[in-house]
């Protein structure tokens, strides 16, 4: 988008960096709850489960995936970010599935699957907006290592910014 005004770009920059970090914050929660889910995950998850661990083995891996979205995401290197982005996003719905049954049992219950369904939407998001973008218009590249390696997005808004 080129403009003219500049109350226009910087109300741009600045809805690029509230993008930017909402979208490092969620890919931290998701990666986060992975790591803590790998760890001890609470009585109510496993009896829900019927004693399954390896579900909550899988839905926790994928979750933290997401520590390579955040890598990704900071670093601006698209095919990092697309990986870590489709594996928390899945196991971000995983555990919302899990947590789905029990919501309206309590407050702390609702809360958990509350926030895993807006990670797993905050993912949603992201991949849409990835798949979207994933190259830049008219720009060729000679080989398939050589494109995956320079699906960076264009440092719209400079570092110095956030």
């Amino acid at each position: 988008m080129v403009t003219t005004d500049p109350k226009l770009n910087q109300r741009r920059l600045w809805w690029e960096r509230l993008l930017w970090l909402i979208d490092l914050g969620a890919y931290g929660v998701i990666g986060i709850s992975g790591m803590l889910a790998l760890v001890h995950v609470s009585a109510y998850v496993v009896d829900t489960l019927l004693g399954q661990r390896w579900i909550i083995t899988l839905f926790a891996w994928l979750m933290t995936a997401a520590w390579l979205g955040l890598v990704g995401r900071a670093s601006r290197v698209w095919a990092i970010e697309y990986v870590g982005n489709v594996a928390a996003g899945w196991g971000a719905f995983v555990y919302a599935v899990v947590l789905s049954s029990g919501a309206f049992s309590g407050e702390a219950s609702f809360a958990a699957f509350g926030m895993a369904v807006v990670a797993m939407l905050a993912m949603v998001r992201r991949y849409a907006e990835l798949r979207i973008f994933t190259s830049e218009p008219g720009v060729r590249t000679k080989g398939w290592l050589r494109g995956v390696l320079d699906r960076r997005t264009r440092n719209t808004v400079p570092r110095k910014h956030y």
